[in-house]
């Protein structure tokens, strides 16, 4: 009968958020894959933004009400070195971390995690999962150049890399920093992998000719060129660039010949140090469960991980990704494996 009652409420509760949407649930009940039970709070770091997270949090408050979920964002650089002082201290530290790649692979290549396997993951594509149970792939992000359509004619888009080294763009350009050891870093380390591009080169020339600024914040690079503050930037985050466009900035993606559109997914890890596994494990479940795929995939911008929802969100990694580009998943197993030797030589280029 608790079950019964549970799958109803989570039923209600989904069916009232996406009426407001105009769009139709197809409930599959999050506690009916079953699994551990829980309560008590279960402390979330996550870099994806509190209040994209907040309606699936929502939801599973009315789910599971033993539960709380103490959601707190950073980036990803930030919420790893937290972990990493919290664990060195001894201090309470999260049951949950929700990071894109390459910080969700850091904790588990550095021994922070612990292996769960989600019953209701079971389904899930393999590259969207951890064969040994060490993270589970909750959403996608997808990457991608970008500039400013006021800024730069049709007749002057780079058609290559190797175009955007021309000295004509200096002081022109903004850039992720490839060479903290995060996303850009397994970015160019997979392009140089898997690619026709000598990556070092196109690094070397362009912080010769150009003089990237380099940034922190993928967001900030993303409102930068909105502004028009620089023409051209590398690289951004596709749902970014996709609510600036729908804020009427004028933004878009630039399509070069050798730079697909990278992505890879943003993945739950339940945490070694974890003081409330169980319930953690709850909220692992409830991510991958497809009532909570289908109200990340209809949350502002944020595209769902689980593929059987695709036709019941409002964007997919598919549908935003503009027609004759081809997509690559970062970090390859190559550039995971040489991440170090790729990091030593990314800060060698810049003079870092």
């Amino acid at each position: 009968m608790l079950a019964q009652n549970r799958n109803l409420l989570v039923a209600v509760v989904a069916i009232a958020i996406l009426a407001i949407a105009g769009l139709t649930f197809f409930n599959s009940g999050p506690s009916g894959s079953g699994g551990p039970s829980g309560s008590g709070t279960v402390l979330v770091y996550g870099s994806v933004d509190a209040e994209d997270m907040q309606t699936t949090i929502d939801a599973f408050h009315e789910a599971y009400p033993d539960i709380k979920i103490d959601y707190v964002r950073g980036s990803p650089s930030e919420v790893y070195t937290r972990i990493s002082t919290e664990i060195d201290a001894g201090a309470k530290t999260a049951d949950v971390v929700m990071l894109s790649f390459p910080g969700s692979l850091s904790l588990v290549d550095n021994g922070f995690a612990q292996s769960y396997k989600a019953p209701n993951a079971a389904n899930w594509p393999d590259e969207l999962k951890d064969p040994d149970g060490y993270w589970q792939g909750v959403l996608i992000l997808g990457q991608v150049i970008t500039y400013n359509t006021n800024l730069v004619s049709e007749d002057e888009l780079p058609k290559t890399l190797n175009d955007l080294t021309d000295p004509k763009w200096n002081g022109k350009i903004t850039m992720h920093d490839y060479t903290r050891g995060t996303t850009s870093t397994r970015i160019w380390a997979t392009i140089a992998e898997e690619g026709n591009v000598d990556v070092r080169d196109f690094l070397t020339r362009l912080e010769a000719n150009v003089q990237p600024v380099r940034q922190r914040s993928t967001g900030a690079q993303n409102d930068e060129v909105s502004r028009g503050e620089y023409h051209i930037g590398i690289v951004a985050q596709l749902h970014d660039v996709i609510k600036s466009q729908m804020d009427g900035a004028p933004v878009a993606i630039l399509q070069l010949e050798d730079f697909p559109l990278m992505w890879g997914p943003t993945a739950a890890v339940l945490l070694e140090a974890s003081e409330n596994p169980d319930a953690a494990k709850v909220w692992i479940n409830f991510l991958v469960s497809e009532d909570a795929q289908i109200l990340i995939g209809n949350v502002d911008v944020r595209f769902a991980a689980l593929p059987s929802v695709e036709d019941k969100t409002k964007h997919t990694l598919g549908a935003a990704t503009p027609e004759g580009m081809d997509l690559l998943r970062y970090p390859s197993a190559a550039a995971r494996a040489n991440h170090d030797d790729w990091h030593a030589i990314f800060k060698e280029i810049a003079g870092v």
